[in-house]
């Protein structure tokens, strides 16, 4: 039994990989357990086995010479290398905005010449990823001489991360992109503590942002020293920057086709003269954003004393402003850019501009500038008009308008994901004259709607019968009109009201003259306003009665059966969220109108309409509903009962 073992431990037992002792355990005479230890080495057995892993490793080095020659009959494999480090930049372009934007490098795990390639290809690895220091390292290494992208949110910061960053910024001539958005001290240590001077000859986008608050409270924000990107930039074509100050004769400010600048401290704020010069620096701009940065509102007599300069951004293609009234006219009055521009204005009015806004209405209407005469360049093409508008009023000081030139009215879902052509948000001192119709009819004339083909308008108060015919009531291609909130009441008046046609056409051709016995015939236009129109929904309507003025639901009724009769029938009618509206009542607008879509919602009703306060039963009233019955509180919390 021991030589069976010791034969056993000395064959199997003696691995390379592992050594195990036997023992075996025997009973003497005295009934004393003997334990015996075994650790004999045969040297003869231990030469075998590495030639047996010798060959084993020959036989798997085989293998993966055979896997790979057989790789390469893979059609993939015949791609050449560069075609093929093109297509990883692609799949790395789509990993970098991703959750993991190192998920890409699995490319370099398929195959010893997948590997090959994307290490040989230094362009892959030069956008860093700050997040996984240790790998920023690397990936700086790889990259070799290639362009760098160095964008890091440094918000939530840590050493290894701001030690990565810096490493980076050592390396700026090779910086195309640079993107930083920390608190202003961190960014004042990257960029001008730890380096004598910071430049990018080569870059081509730079982006620096300081968050409006931190941990630590209100940030003042980062004023870029004269050791920053001092000397020549010449492939710089975007620049962004957010609670940051710049010199405004920077030449950081030239030949820019993209400048985003927001909330620039008083203090920093450009002059007229510094602005104007700054934009003719940049004739071929596409996009100016301009939030809390333009020249402070000119003093008595400072804006008429300058010369009225007219700046041409022929290539602008987007125009955003958010600033003062007097402050948005200052700098729309000297710009001029294409009609197709998308414009996004956000206007706060003051105690001197009160709710007019005429000033800012200019460059929507006429995009030449406001200071552009009609004699000065005749035949420069006109703004493109809008087919969907949107006007809502969100009580109480502030008016919300979206414009569309898309040639068909999109559908709801449509309209929330494309951004308008024309954004603007306009608020006001509240004042008791404010007359927001006023306001929202002025926005609305100014707007080129020769062709409107959808219009909606949401709980704009106080628009008259005349406002809504002098305004819509003869574009010739609107079909759809949603109303919300009490102007319903109005706009139904204006559908009922006639056209006065002043021409009558005889069948010889002669105007105006009455001949015995010769039949008139009229002209072909219906007498009827918004002639075109096909939908209409109500949404958030009152049709309940007030003496002495008509009942809401028969106007309606009588306006839809009028305009049947006259040829110019509304198709679809949609009603949303109306009171004092039955079942019945929509039964009678079924018989005229061919589609009527209501949500089924019954409100505001009780047996007496005119009954306020408490029912027999201790039930709150108001205006006729009973609240607290529709709540129907009977609930079991599971407390014991006494």
């Amino acid at each position: 039994m021991s030589g069976t073992l010791a034969g056993l431990s000395s064959s199997s037992c003696s691995s390379p990989i592992f050594s195990m002792a036997v023992t075996t355990s025997t009973t003497s005479h005295d009934s004393r357990p003997c334990t015996d230890t075994f650790t004999s080495h045969d040297p003869a057995a231990d030469k075998t086995r590495r030639l047996i892993d010798q060959e084993m490793q020959r036989l798997e080095d085989s293998i993966r010479v055979l896997k790979s020659r057989r790789n390469v009959l893979a059609p993939i494999a015949r791609l050449p290398p560069e075609m093929l480090s093109k297509i990883f930049s692609f799949r790395a372009a789509e990993s970098a905005e991703s959750l993991n934007p190192l998920e890409w490098i699995r490319v370099s795990h398929v195959s010893r010449h997948w590997r090959a390639v994307a290490l040989d290809c230094p362009s892959l690895w030069g956008s860093l990823v700050f997040t996984r220091p240790k790998w920023s390292e690397e990936m700086l290494k790889r990259s070799k001489m290639a362009s760098l992208v160095v964008k890091a949110d440094l918000t939530c910061i840590t050493p290894r991360i701001f030690e990565a960053v810096r490493l980076a910024l050592l390396h700026g001539p090779r910086i195309h992109e640079l993107q930083l958005r920390a608190a202003s001290a961190t960014i004042k240590r990257l960029l001008s503590t730890d380096l004598e001077s910071f430049e990018a000859p080569a870059i081509r986008s730079l982006s620096l942002s300081v968050p409006r608050t931190t941990r630590f409270g209100t940030d003042e924000g980062f004023t870029i020293p004269a050791t920053v990107l001092s000397g020549e930039t010449p492939y710089l074509r975007r620049l962004d920057l957010q609670k940051c100050n710049i010199s405004w004769d920077s030449s950081l400010l030239k030949g820019l086709t993209h400048l985003k600048i927001h909330d620039v401290t008083v203090t920093a704020r450009p002059t007229t003269q510094q602005l104007m010069a700054a934009l003719e620096r940049m004739p071929a701009l596409e996009v100016l954003d301009f939030q809390d940065a333009l020249p402070l509102s000119p003093g008595a007599g400072t804006s008429d004393s300058l010369p009225d300069r007219l700046i041409d951004l022929a290539q602008l293609t987007y125009l955003a402003i958010a600033s003062t009234v007097p402050e948005c006219v200052n700098l729309v009055r000297r710009i001029s850019i294409p009609a197709s521009t998308r414009i996004y204005l956000s206007c706060s009015g003051t105690e001197a501009t009160a709710n007019d806004f005429s000033g800012i209405m200019k460059i929507i209407s006429n995009p030449r500038g406001a200071s552009y005469h009609a004699e000065d360049n005749v035949g420069m093409p006109e703004r493109k008009t809008i087919r969907v508008l949107h006007v809502q009023h969100e009580a109480p000081v502030s008016l919300v308008v979206h414009g569309w030139t898309n040639p068909l009215p999109p559908s709801e879902a449509h309209v929330r994901t494309n951004t308008p052509d024309i954004q603007l948000h306009l608020s006001w001192h509240y004042s008791p004259q404010t007359k927001v119709d006023v306001i929202a009819t002025t926005i609305c004339k100014a707007i080129p709607i020769a062709h409107l083909r959808s219009l909606r308008l949401s709980h704009v108060t106080g628009i008259t019968k005349r406002t809504w015919t002098n305004t819509f009531g003869f574009l010739p291609k609107l079909h759809s009109v949603h109303i919300a909130g009490e102007s319903a009441r109005t706009f139904i008046a204006a559908l009922r009201e006639e056209v006065f046609l002043e021409a009558q056409v005889s069948p010889g051709g002669m105007l105006g003259v009455k001949r015995p016995g010769l039949r008139r015939r009229r002209s072909a236009v219906p007498a009827v306003n918004f002639p075109h129109l096909k939908s209409l929904t109500i949404e958030d309507a009152s049709f309940e009665e007030h003496a002495p003025v008509s009942n809401p639901f028969d106007d309606l009724q009588n306006c839809l059966m009028e305009r049947s009769e006259r040829k110019a029938d509304i198709q679809e009618l949609h009603l949303r969220e109306c009171s004092h509206l039955y079942e019945e009542n929509v039964d009678r607008l079924r018989e005229i109108v061919a589609e009527v879509d209501w949500d089924e919602v019954e409100q505001g009703f009780s047996d007496d309409e005119s009954v306020y306060g408490y029912d027999d039963m201790g039930g709150y009233i108001f205006g006729g509903y009973n609240y607290e019955q529709d709540l129907d509180l009977d609930l079991d919390f599971g407390f014991p009962s006494f």
